[in-house]
C-alpha cells in the first residue's frame, strides 16, 4: 500500500523547488549583467582608448592654436582637436596663418555677400587659392574633406608666399594613387616641407577634416614660413637660445640673443600685469606698425649730428609715432645745446620683438640701441629729455623697455616720450641719472 502524503507537504516542496529556481535564476541575471557590463564596460573602453589614439598626437598644437591666436579664428572660437571643419571655415584658418591677422578687411574688397567667411572665401578666390565652384554660398558649411586644405595651402605657398615647391617623392604614401595630380603635388610638398608630420604613411585624404588635423598644419606652416613674427625674422629652433622664461613669451626669435629675453620686467607681479605670451594672440595684428613706430622713432632720437640738426625736421618725423605733440620750447633748446656742444650721435635701433607687455600701468615694447656718441664737448644730457644725465663712454649697446600707449581711437601703441635713462630696462654702468 502507498504511503499516504498530506497535501501540505507536496506544497512545501514545490514552494521550495520554486524558491531554489528563483535563487538560481537570480544568480543567472546576475551573472549576465555583470558580464554585459563588462563587456560593454571593456568596448567603451577600448573606443575611448582608440578615439584617444587618434587624436591624442595633435593635442599639442591645440595649445600653440590658443598662443598663437588662431583658435578663437574657428567660428565657434574654439580648436577642439575633435571638431569638424566646413570649407569656409578651412579657408579662413588658412589665411588668417599666411597673414597673421583676424580680421582680412584690410586687405580684401568688401563684400554684399552674408554667408559665412564669405569675405575670407571670396579674398582666396580672386586670389586663386581656390574655385568658386569649390567654395560658395550653398557649399560654404559643408564639411571640408582632408585633401582639399591640402590643396588649398599648397597654393597658398605658390600665390602668396611665392615659394618654390619640393613635390619630390622622398616618403612612401600608400594611397597615393587616390588622389589627382594637384593632389599629389600638393602632398608631397607639404610632407618635404615639414607641414605635413603626422600620420604621413596613408592620407586619407577623402575623410572629413577635423581640427586636429587642420591644427597641425596651420601651426606648422606658420613656423615652417614665419607666417606670425615681425617683418620675416625667423622664430628660434636651437634650444640651447632657449630663453629660462620661455613660457612668457608666444615664441622668440633667432635673431635675439638668449639673455636679452631673460632681462626682468619692469613690474612683473604686479596688478593687472600682462605677460607677452598673453598679450600677443589678440593684439599679433600691430606688432609690425609697433615695430615701425619704435625703432622709426628713436633712430630720429639717437641719430643727431650738430651740423645739420634741424628742430621743425623733427618735429615732422616724429609727431606720426609719439602719444603727444612734442613740447616745441625744449626741443630748441635741446637743439642749440647739440649745437653748442657739437654732439654727433650715430646708432642703430632694433625692437626686441615679441616681447610686448604691460607693466600694471603702462605698455611696454623692448627695444636694443647701440650707440656711437662720435663727437661731444660735454658728456651730460646728450639725448632729447635728459636732465642731469652723465655718459662716460663713446659706444652703448643699450636695452630699453619703452613705455607706449594707446592714443583712445587707434588700438596700435603710439611711443609715451621721456628720457632714455628713465626706460632702462638693464642698467648701464657708463651711464648715471642725477634723478
Amino acid at each position: 500500500m502507498d504511503e499516504f502524503v498530506p497535501s501540505y507537504q507536496n506544497e512545501e516542496e514545490r514552494i521550495q523547488i520554486r524558491k531554489e529556481k528563483d535563487r538560481k535564476d537570480r544568480i543567472r541575471t546576475i551573472v549576465i549583467t555583470v558580464i554585459v557590463v563588462i563587456v560593454l564596460a571593456v568596448v567603451i573602453s577600448i573606443s575611448y582608448t582608440l578615439i584617444n589614439k587618434k587624436y591624442s598626437t595633435y593635442y599639442k598644437y591645440q595649445t600653440k592654436m590658443d598662443i598663437y591666436g588662431f583658435s578663437q579664428l574657428y567660428d565657434d572660437g574654439d580648436s577642439d582637436t575633435k571638431d569638424k571643419v566646413t570649407k569656409s571655415e578651412a579657408i579662413k584658418m588658412i589665411l588668417s596663418c599666411v597673414y597673421n591677422t583676424p580680421d582680412i578687411s584690410g586687405i580684401a574688397m568688401p563684400t554684399e555677400s552674408t554667408y559665412s567667411n564669405a569675405i575670407w572665401v571670396e579674398y582666396a578666390i580672386k586670389q586663386g587659392i581656390v574655385s568658386s565652384e569649390e567654395i560658395n554660398e550653398k557649399t560654404a558649411d559643408d564639411k571640408v574633406k582632408y585633401k582639399e586644405v591640402l590643396v588649398w595651402l599648397y597654393n597658398v605657398k605658390a600665390k602668396i608666399l611665392d615659394q618654390e615647391p619640393n613635390t619630390e617623392e622622398t616618403t612612401k604614401v600608400k594611397d597615393i594613387n587616390a588622389y589627382n595630380s594637384d593632389q599629389k603635388l600638393a602632398i608631397y610638398d607639404l610632407i618635404n616641407s615639414q607641414v605635413m608630420k603626422e600620420n604621413t604613411k596613408r592620407i586619407n585624404g577623402n575623410s572629413k577634416l577635423y581640427k586636429g588635423k587642420l591644427n597641425e598644419l596651420i601651426i606648422n606652416f606658420c613656423e615652417v614660413y614665419n607666417t606670425i613674427t615681425v617683418a620675416n625674422t625667423r622664430l628660434n629652433i636651437n634650444p640651447e637660445k632657449i630663453p629660462a622664461n620661455s613660457d612668457k613669451y608666444p615664441y622668440t626669435l633667432a635673431s635675439v640673443q638668449k639673455d636679452t629675453y631673460e632681462i626682468p620686467f619692469i613690474n612683473e607681479g604686479k596688478e593687472g600685469f600682462i605677460y607677452p605670451v598673453e598679450y600677443f594672440p589678440n593684439n599679433k595684428q600691430y606688432y609690425n606698425q609697433i615695430k615701425d613706430y619704435v625703432e622709426n622713432y628713436y633712430l630720429v632720437i639717437t641719430n643727431i649730428d650738430y651740423e645739420n640738426i634741424d628742430a621743425n625736421q623733427i618735429i615732422r618725423k616724429i609727431k606720426k609715432y609719439a602719444l603727444n605733440d612734442i613740447d616745441k620750447e625744449n626741443l630748441n633748446k635741446y637743439v642749440q645745446y647739440v649745437k653748442d656742444n657739437h654732439i654727433k650721435i650715430t646708432s642703430e635701433v632694433s625692437g626686441q620683438f615679441p616681447c610686448v607687455y604691460f607693466d600694471g600701468t603702462d605698455y611696454r615694447v623692448r627695444v636694443k640701441l647701440d650707440i656711437n656718441i662720435e663727437n661731444s664737448d660735454t658728456q651730460k644730457n646728450l639725448f632729447l629729455y635728459d636732465e642731469n644725465v652723465e655718459y662716460s663712454q663713446d659706444k652703448y649697446t643699450l636695452y630699453l623697455d619703452v613705455k607706449m600707449e594707446k592714443n583712445g581711437i587707434s588700438n596700435t601703441l603710439f611711443i609715451e616720450e621721456g628720457a632714455i635713462s628713465s626706460m632702462l630696462a638693464k642698467k648701464s654702468n657708463g651711464i648715471v641719472s642725477g634723478d
